[in-house]
This record gives structure tokens, C-alpha cells and sequence, in this order.
């Protein structure tokens, strides 16, 4: 019997998740996307939907309770917010959709503070910092690769089609450390660690 010098290692993430009425609101447009039996598209379950604030990727497990501390650590230095359900999108854009959005709206300011919060807090503990510019944004249907570019264009179509009201609010009272498990049948998500922010 040979054993594995590789370490036990878990696909992690932080994220912020929706509360109920806002899921609700994204499960509709999900189920307008789904009747509308496009080729080539890959529909997010609405219970899957978050907000990410970092992705860490492969973790090894014995990391994990330091990072759980260091998380705890943010509570004092940040409050619960509300942001609010934008307007629907796409990346790149609507003519060559790779993945169809719904943009966060509302007072971005407590977002972007908890999100430098954990930035700083992980780098502490020799996480990279994402260079990418934050983009708050919740992802509601991807397209496949073998999507036809009539297809990518029909998707920002559909999309847009759709009804849809803005301005929904989204109180967030907290994030969480969120495992990820890749399947067939798509990524099954985990809670960790909850982090309960404060009454702003």
C-alpha cells in the first residue's frame, strides 16, 4: 500500500449569500432563461447564487482553522449593509456572452471596505491578492464552449428580454467560508465558517 505525500487540500472560497426573497427574484429569471431552451447554455441553480468576495482556490486543510480565525477577526472592523439587484448583463458583453449577470447596485462603498478587509487579512496569511479589479456581480447562467456565436448573441437577447425590476434590496448581516465541490453534475457548496457582521 503506497501513500500520498500530497496535501489534503479543500476548494475554498468567501462569498456573502442572498436572502430568501432575493434568491426568489433571480430563481424567476433563471426559470425565463431555462423556458427559453437555448442551445448551448449552462443555468446556475438559484441556490447556488452568491456574491464572491475572494476565491482562495486549493487550501490544504490544515490551513483552515487559522484562516476561520483570521476571518472572525474582520466582525469588529466592518458592519451589515444592503446593496440592491441591478440591471441584468453579460461578459464581455451582450453580443458575445460568456457568462449572463445580474449586477449589484445600491451604496458600493461597506462592499468594497469588507472586500479590502479580506484581501488584507488573507495576504497576512500568504493568500495572493487578486489583482483583478473587484466586479460585484452574481451569475446566473454560463455559456458552454461549444456555444455558436448566434447563440452567445441570442443568450444577451434573451436576457434582456426577460422581465426583470431593479432595486430589490439584499440586507447582508454576513459572509461565510464556502468549500467548493467540483461534480458532473455541477459544484455542490458547503458552509465552513459564517462570520455574523454587525448592526451598522
Amino acid at each position: 500500500m503506497t501513500t500520498s505525500n500530497q496535501p489534503d487540500t479543500q476548494r475554498l472560497f468567501i462569498a456573502v449569500e442572498l436572502p430568501p426573497d432575493t434568491l426568489a427574484a433571480l430563481s424567476q429569471l433563471i426559470h425565463g432563461l431555462r423556458a427559453s431552451a437555448l442551445q448551448g447554455m449552462s443555468l446556475v441553480a438559484a441556490k447556488n447564487i452568491h456574491l464572491t468576495l475572494k476565491f482562495l482556490g486549493n487550501v490544504n486543510t490544515d490551513q483552515v482553522p487559522g484562516l476561520m480565525s483570521t476571518l472572525d477577526s474582520l466582525a469588529s472592523k466592518a458592519a451589515s449593509f444592503t446593496l440592491e439587484l441591478g440591471d441584468v448583463g453579460g461578459f464581455p458583453n451582450l453580443k458575445r456572452t460568456r457568462v449572463l449577470i445580474v449586477c449589484m447596485a445600491g451604496d458600493m462603498q461597506p462592499l468594497e471596505k469588507l472586500v479590502n478587509l479580506v484581501e488584507d487579512a488573507c495576504e497576512l496569511i500568504g493568500f495572493a491578492r487578486d489583482k483583478r479589479p473587484f466586479s460585484p456581480h452574481l451569475t446566473v447562467a454560463r455559456m458552454r464552449d461549444s456555444a455558436s456565436p448566434e447563440d452567445r448573441t441570442k443568450a444577451g437577447e434573451v436576457l434582456t428580454s426577460l422581465p426583470w425590476s431593479s432595486g430589490l434590496p439584499a440586507p447582508i448581516d454576513s459572509f461565510k467560508l464556502i468549500k467548493s465541490t467540483l461534480t458532473p453534475q455541477g459544484p455542490i457548496y458547503e458552509t465552513l465558517h459564517t462570520v455574523a457582521l454587525p448592526l451598522s
